[in-house]
């Protein structure tokens, strides 16, 4: 264990945490604190929960695979495999997801992708989880005709985030304070206190997480986590009788879905520059343009086209989401500078945060499929559960990784 990712021991007086951000991350996070018998104040700015990153009508889980086994795939692998048990815990209890594990196609659209499906073809992976498929055995399991062969997911799906989200906090220890937007927050008698735009506080805890998106730097000068915002529109699509049938996901440069609630969802554009975050006919029109160019039989049968959603969603630079302690950034600094002259070997402290503070965040487009294993690792280190089997893994998604390369590169981070 590193000692800049080594974390303490917690001892908390109350098991009361109050997230900021009501999304997929944040309805995570309160799921699994609640499970492990906390109380949970949930912090939303909009009316409603899943309004920005996860306000899509309908988004995919599905694992993301690599032609070479990788500390990635095996991560994406682990996050599929846990978001759908839990899915299917989440049904068996009761609750109302609207969860369609139809499967999933991923097209060999490029050289690149065939190029990994034949290596995934010869790594004889178990069928239930992938299948390589020729185009004739892909416009069968599409249900539609298909010019390409495809990497086949059957436990792969898609869902309706919004219904993702309240099925997780309809729990009585989670209380959601929405329409409340959360401007800053302070420190002080061993209490996180959030503050609104009113300077009144909102809520009030031992335990702080910042699970807001693109906006969790807006709450700490001390560090900064850095963040990649990508600004995705999706559209819809009037289903015909001819479109329907379509039976799975099908994923290429972007994806489609079945019909859902009268629509067939797909897209999604992918800006790193933008002005504002707002639905664009030219968006509708660059989605369209890339769907026609691998369905036009299939988009011939559509009806009328029509914007979805759009939102900024944020990965980072290693691709890895945040999960974990917010780091004392002097202490940092302070402590481990001398890991410019490559000296690992020295005995160095263990490392030091902000009382309390954890973040949550990262997760780029496939977040509906990481935010639950990402979850469940935070609120295992929270509680002080953390195995052996899962500590190489939080050391990768550690807030302090950024900052611990910028010093091994001889950059003190700035510190207000």
């Amino acid at each position: 264990m590193s000692p800049w990712f080594d974390y303490p021991r917690y001892q908390w007086q109350q098991r009361h945490a109050v997230v900021i951000g009501a999304g997929i991350a944040g309805c995570q996070i309160s799921w699994h604190l609640a499970q492990q018998g906390w109380t949970v104040s949930l912090i939303e700015r909009e009316t409603d929960i899943a309004r920005q990153a996860s306000g899509n009508l309908a988004g995919v889980i599905s694992p993301k695979m690599t032609a070479k086994p990788s500390a990635g795939e095996q991560f994406y692998h682990q996050a599929f495999d846990y978001s759908t048990q839990q899915l299917t815990d989440l049904l068996a209890a009761g609750a109302d997801v609207d969860w369609h594990p139809c499967g999933m196609l991923q097209l060999n659209h490029n050289e690149r992708e065939q190029q990994r499906w034949e290596a995934l073809r010869d790594r004889n992976l178990p069928a239930d989880f992938l299948q390589c498929t020729d185009s004739e055995q892909t416009s069968q399991l599409a249900g539609i005709h298909c010019d390409y062969g495809a990497t086949y997911f059957p436990r792969a799906g898609f869902i309706n985030p919004a219904s993702f989200c309240r099925a997780l906090i309809q729990r009585p220890e989670i209380t959601l304070i929405s329409q409340v937007e959360a401007m800053n927050i302070a420190h002080d008698n061993n209490q996180w206190r959030v503050h609104d735009a009113d300077g009144g506080v909102v809520a009030q805890a031992e335990v702080l997480i910042l699970a807001s998106g693109k906006d969790i730097n807006q709450f700490t000068d001390s560090i900064v986590f850095p963040q990649l915002g990508v600004l995705g529109q999706s559209s819809h699509a009037t289903p015909t009788q001819g479109s329907n049938a379509l039976k799975c996901v099908i994923g290429h440069e972007g994806y489609l879905t079945p019909a859902y609630q009268g629509q067939h969802i797909f897209g999604a554009t992918f800006d790193r520059e933008f002005e504002e975050i707002a639905v664009s006919d030219p968006a509708d029109q660059r989605n369209w343009q890339q769907l026609q160019e691998y369905f036009p039989e299939w988009c011939a049968e559509v009806a009328e086209i029509n914007s979805g959603h759009a939102a900024v969603r944020t990965t980072t630079p290693d691709r890895y989401p945040y999960a974990g302690a917010v780091p004392d950034t002097a202490f940092y600094a302070e402590h481990y500078a001398a890991l410019k002259h490559g000296r690992t070997a020295e005995t160095y402290p263990q490392a030091s945060y902000q009382p309390g503070l954890f973040v949550l965040g990262g997760f780029g487009s496939r977040g509906l499929t990481t935010s639950g294993l990402c979850a469940r690792l935070l609120s295992d280190c929270i509680n002080n559960q953390v195995t052996d089997k899962d500590q190489a893994l939080l050391n990768t998604l550690h807030p302090a990784r950024f900052l611990i390369r910028q010093l091994r590169r001889g950059k003190l981070p700035a510190i207000s």
